[in-house]
């Protein structure tokens, strides 16, 4: 499969962002370790980083081959416990906060 130019400076382009990203999601995590949402946040940098591998290897391959279905359901279950974490620990400072409790 031939590439056109965008694609090849758009490669570059996301490997570079997703590890921008990937490197703040790790200094907000060391921010926010023991606050109730570092779980999530370090979760979530794990996620950010096994995306940027899926979209830069989907650039570089073309077709989805099997690995390529392997890390995005990983990516996505990734992004699942997030949203898991993030609705539980929500709840409990919710019932804290109902019951007087300080957080």
């Amino acid at each position: 499969m031939p590439h056109s130019l965008v694609h090849l400076f758009g490669l570059p382009f996301a490997i570079v962002a997703g590890t921008g990203a990937g490197v703040f999601a790790l200094l907000s995590w060391g921010i926010f370790r023991n606050s109730p949402f570092g779980t999530a946040i370090a979760l979530l940098s794990f996620g950010m980083v096994a995306l940027t591998m899926y979209h830069a290897t989907l650039l570089v391959t073309g077709p989805e081959p099997l690995a390529l279905h392997v890390l995005r359901s990983a990516a996505n279950t990734t992004v699942a416990i997030v949203l898991g974490l993030l609705i539980l620990r929500h709840r409990q400072l919710h019932r804290g906060r109902s019951r007087g409790d300080t957080p």
